[in-house]
């Protein structure tokens, strides 16, 4: 009677593999719609490019990163059981911030949730069943918002007609060129030579517009990836960026942006000849207020109503989110936010060991873009334009994360299965 019992089992089990495996194969092969909360990111990173008039008293740049947030909330409300985004990691930052903002003094419920808005948008992305065909199908999207950018540049910058201006204002194009660069770099590690292609154009663009510290990012997007390379590959790399920056440095158009006089060496970097649009001023009278509240920091929006007051309302922010980051949330959220960054890349990388395919390259490209959206808060206001960088980055992991689960059936169809 045991050994029926047993038998029953076993084919039970072989039944259930088997119906599970026709469920996942179905999966791959079933062309899955791009999620509505994906188009909206790729669409209004669009919008937010395009100079326009405005709406509702705001430019369509300022509100681009709002509606899909709100699009989001709708979205995980009633999906929250189907999110496989790790909130765990970011909720002592989410809580902090509104705690911040709850008790400052300051205007700040938008910078609030601009902050939070592509951690929404992250966990909104991850409710959804995700395959392989979708994430290609993603990447293809990708290649069509580049075609894009690269008409919008041609037509803001006057390459047509060869009269280049001193510094093209690609400024937020950049960010997310930074992002697209990641990906695509990462995609060129993980073995496709196409996408090398895609990534040297996009790299061009930094150096078109002259965002210095872009194109340092920019560059870095292969060498410093985290996707498997070897060291060799990893130094000629480098070798080959440093005799190209060496180049680029000396170009007339970088030497006019650079300095003040036109034109300068590299160890003149440091003095006083070298441009920087304000900024060290701007940072100087930050730093002496960050000692005068430095573990809590001033509330949020009083870094914004700081640099109001010394622009004369010519600038909102400072050029530099770790210390905006500091003056209005002092050490305590400096370091809270730090943590958090580098817990999002240390389990990225832990389930991109599990994963294959285009599934592992968009973990690696996530986690990878936290070293260059790092480096970019040094000296540009990344952190707070969602639309440009953030939004489409936690997009990126929602999906790597959504697709992650693919082999995990939904435990009520596991129950039912097993019942």
């Amino acid at each position: 009677m045991k050994k029926g019992f047993d038998r029953i089992a076993d084919r039970s089990g072989i039944l259930h593999s088997a119906l599970l495996a026709g469920h996942r194969e179905g999966n791959q092969k079933e062309k899955n719609r791009t999620p509505m909360v994906v188009w909206l990111i790729l669409v209004f990173t669009f919008v937010a490019w395009v100079p326009g008039p405005r709406l509702f008293g705001y430019e369509l740049s300022g509100i681009s990163w709002f509606v899909p947030l709100l699009f989001a909330l709708f979205l995980v409300i009633p999906r929250a059981y189907l999110v496989r985004f790790p909130v765990f990691i970011w909720i002592p930052w989410v809580v902090f911030v509104l705690g911040e903002w709850f008790v400052s003094p300051y205007h700040s419920l938008q910078r609030t949730a601009q902050l939070l808005s592509p951690l929404a948008i992250g966990v909104a992305v991850s409710t959804y069943e995700m395959n392989e065909y979708d994430l290609k199908r993603f990447l293809g999207l990708l290649k069509n918002l580049i075609v894009a950018l690269i008409v919008l540049v041609v037509l803001k910058t006057g390459i047509i007609t060869g009269s280049l201006s001193k510094a093209a204002a690609l400024a937020p194009e950049v960010m997310t060129v930074l992002l697209l660069c990641t990906v695509f770099g990462t995609d060129y590690l993980m073995g496709s030579k196409e996408a090398l292609v895609w990534w040297g154009i996009l790299a061009a663009i930094p150096v078109i517009a002259i965002t210095r510290t872009a194109i340092v990012a920019t560059a870095l997007t292969i060498p410093l990836n985290l996707a498997p390379m070897k060291i060799r590959k990893k130094i000629l790399w480098l070798v080959i960026i440093s005799i190209l920056g060496v180049i680029i440095f000396y170009t007339p158009r970088v030497q006019s942006k650079m300095f003040k006089q036109g034109e300068g060496e590299m160890s003149d970097v440091l003095s006083e000849d070298f441009s920087d649009s304000g900024r060290f001023y701007m940072w100087e009278r930050m730093r002496a207020g960050v000692s005068e509240n430095p573990w809590f920091g001033h509330g949020t929006g009083a870094g914004e109503d700081l640099v109001k007051k010394i622009t004369g309302g010519i600038s909102n922010y400072p050029h530099n989110d770790w210390l905006l980051t500091e003056y209005d949330y002092g050490k305590v959220g400096v370091v809270l936010y730090a943590l958090s960054l580098f817990m999002a890349v240390l389990h990225a990388l832990r389930k991109a060991r599990a994963t294959e395919g285009t599934t592992k390259t968009l973990f690696l490209a996530g986690a990878s873009s936290f070293i260059f959206y790092s480096m970019m808060m040094y000296t540009d206001n990344i952190m707070v334009y969602a639309s440009y960088f953030g939004n489409l980055q936690f997009t990126i992991l929602g999906l790597a994360y959504a697709a992650g689960r693919r082999d995990k059936p939904p435990r009520m169809a596991k129950w039912r299965i097993g019942w």
